[in-house]
């Protein structure tokens, strides 16, 4: 289909119906998706399309031109009409283009609204977070520009062929310039106010110093492991594998990588050196970006605005709910008086009931395929496609993430755990709950089902996704299992309290951090907080010491996260408390009617929105 435009005015022919409209949304969404993945090599691979950069583009220009072409994409977008009624005016009934439906715009198809709310709504936020330079300012130690950077100079695995060491090495060649990239975007950024928090600037020069080193000693040395960047956890690159890796390529193509490795690792030098001598002394030392610029970042990660303070009040009042039926549970299974604290150290002091980390995928593996049993074509339906998920154990450093399937390539839905260099016991009722979220019926069922989701465009499969959405999804599929009996011993419920108790605190933290509300009394009083009114690292650490089981490690990977990346921590109670609102009002709907809510149906209504942020997602599930 082609637009019928006249040459010489730009007029558009009103939309026959609504698959013409459908097609105009898609043709936009597309161009859009060509855009994103020209600029970064990321979301050229999730996409397939074209790329045209070895490395993230970072420097101001890019990020003013950026902002230029979503601002008149978005014009664009907004100026798609609907197919109209006899009677109706030009605008459709809808007036100010906003995200809302309204007048012609209530005819349209579901997915013909929702494409066009969902590209509104991301167009807008990302133009937000440009124009107010909040983007030129990212930075934190897990997901920033630098990150960004840092992951795509990886070496290839084993067995790569030559062209992936020739990538490699284009990449390297970006590096200097990319890293360059970087400070000149925070300095713009700094010269209109806007700057990261001082401990955050602190933190990612040390990451920095820690990068240059490594590629500087891989520099080093010899064969095409020259420049490798070392895992995000800063632990060493077996030797074995540098040796294994000297052979893939020849020794011209060695000698371009380690002189292309040494002007990187002069360049990230040169970074650490602008943070430390040139921005830091103009940050502020109060933790948080304050509550102006908190309040872009939710609506970006979230697709929704919060009032803080009832967001605050309610994550407290919820967390004291958790803390009393983790106690109550204790009580029921060690006698009255017994409190969470027991029940953890009880249910930790048999290491027969644990599992060695090797042993871990072949449990989960377990738990995942029960998963799918007693959801799957029972509570929701996925694509033929997308089949059972995996799980797999990754290089110690410890986390948890999902990676969607990648048909191209023959790759499964994949859940991806690894634990702490030492650990030596996994606890499945600790764990059950963190499996059921990544896989069934979390995230493979939600952001998987969506990613081969033809229904969708390529730009919502893989480049449009809202936190909010995603991680609500996931939690609530939590509280899904347990419902469904999935989660139903003792000590699995107790896992699955100690997890929403831990993402409760990260609220509390988010706001408090962020939105610069005030330290609760409570809080304040807590062993080793700092016990000023405003809060601080000592705080946050205190906050999760007391409500969550984490080692000391991750205890600070956690605070170095919510530290330095606003709303984030939001995102997860805030999307399930949307799921469920929508359920509820789905289950007064059909009990008015005199029916029960047929919840596959309403979870399939739901997952095949795609990852939309909050507001669309509460019409969505009206």
């Amino acid at each position: 289909m082609t637009d019928q435009r006249s040459a010489a005015t730009g007029w558009i022919a009103p939309p026959a119906d609504w698959e013409e409209v459908r097609a105009r949304l898609a043709g936009l969404a597309e161009e859009y998706a060509r855009f994103l993945a020209g600029r970064d090599p990321a979301a050229a691979e999730a996409t397939g399309l074209p790329g045209e950069e070895p490395l993230p583009v970072t420097g101001p220009e890019a990020l003013a031109e950026r902002a230029d072409i979503e601002r008149r994409l978005r014009r664009r977008v907004s100026a798609v009409e609907p197919v109209r009624g006899p009677g109706e005016g030009a605008d459709g009934g809808l007036g100010d283009g906003g995200h809302g439906d309204g007048g012609a715009w209530d005819a349209a198809p579901r997915p013909v609204r929702v494409l066009r709310s969902h590209l509104l709504e991301r167009l807008d936020t990302s133009i937000e977070i440009l124009e107010s330079g909040d983007q030129g300012a990212l930075l934190n130690v897990l997901a920033s520009p630098f990150q960004g950077v840092r992951r795509a100079l990886r070496l290839p695995g084993p067995g790569a062929r030559q062209e992936e060491w020739g990538r490699l090495l284009e990449r390297y060649r970006a590096a200097p310039g990319a890293l360059t990239g970087i400070a000149r975007s925070l300095e713009a950024s700094a010269a209109r106010g806007v700057l990261p928090p001082r401990s955050q600037i602190e933190a990612v020069a040390r990451q920095i110093d820690r990068f240059a080193g490594d590629t500087a000693a891989r520099e080093a040395g010899s064969g095409p492991a020259a420049g490798h960047v070392a895992p995000d956890d800063g632990a060493p690159a077996d030797s074995a594998l540098d040796r294994d890796l000297r052979a893939a390529a020849d020794g011209a193509l060695d000698r371009d990588l380690r002189a292309a490795a040494d002007r990187t690792a002069r360049a990230a030098s040169g970074l650490s050196r602008y943070l430390r001598e040139k921005l830091a002394p103009r940050a502020g030392a109060r933790e948080g970006v304050g509550p102006e610029r908190h309040a872009r970042w939710v609506h970006r990660l979230l697709g929704t605005s919060i009032e803080p303070a009832e967001v605050y009040r309610w994550a407290h009042e919820e967390l004291g709910a958790v803390v009393a039926a983790q106690d109550a549970l204790a009580a029921d299974v060690l006698g009255q008086g017994a409190g969470a604290a027991d029940l953890d150290a009880r249910l930790r002091r048999d290491p027969a009931t644990g599992i060695r980390p090797e042993d871990f995928p072949r449990w989960a593996q377990d738990v995942a395929e029960e998963a799918w049993e007693a959801v799957v074509g029972r509570l929701l339906d996925v694509p033929g496609e997308l089949g059972r998920p995996v799980v797999l154990l990754e290089a110690p450093g410890g986390g948890v993430h999902y990676e969607e399937p990648d048909p191209a390539r023959g790759l499964p839905g994949r859940m991806l755990r690894s634990f702490a260099a030492g650990d030596e016991t996994v606890w499945p009722w600790a764990e059950r709950t963190t499996v059921l979220h990544e896989s069934v019926p979390g995230h493979h069922a939600h952001s998987g089902a969506q990613s081969v989701d033809e229904r969708l465009t390529p730009w919502q499969r893989h480049l449009a996704r809202v936190p909010g959405c995603n991680e609500g999804w996931a939690l609530y599929a939590e509280a899904l299992a347990v419902e469904t009996g999935l989660v139903s011993e003792p000590a699995d419920r107790f896992g699955w309290l100690a997890a929403r108790r831990w993402r409760l605190a990260r609220v509390l933290i988010d706001l408090g951090v962020h939105a610069w509300l005030p330290v609760p009394g409570e809080i304040a009083a807590l062993p080793g907080a700092s016990g000023r009114g405003e809060w601080d690292r000592p705080t946050a650490e205190a906050v999760l010491r007391a409500h969550t089981v984490l080692g000391e490690g991750f205890v600070q990977l956690e605070v170095d996260k919510q530290l330095g990346w606003p709303a984030q921590g939001l995102s997860y109670v805030l999307g399930e408390r949307v799921w469920l609102e929508g359920r509820e009002r789905a289950r007064r709907r059909a009990a008015s009617a005199g029916e029960d809510l047929d919840l596959r149906a309403f979870h399939n209504r739901g997952i095949a929105l795609g990852s939309v942020g909050l507001d669309l997602l509460a019409r969505g599930l009206a």
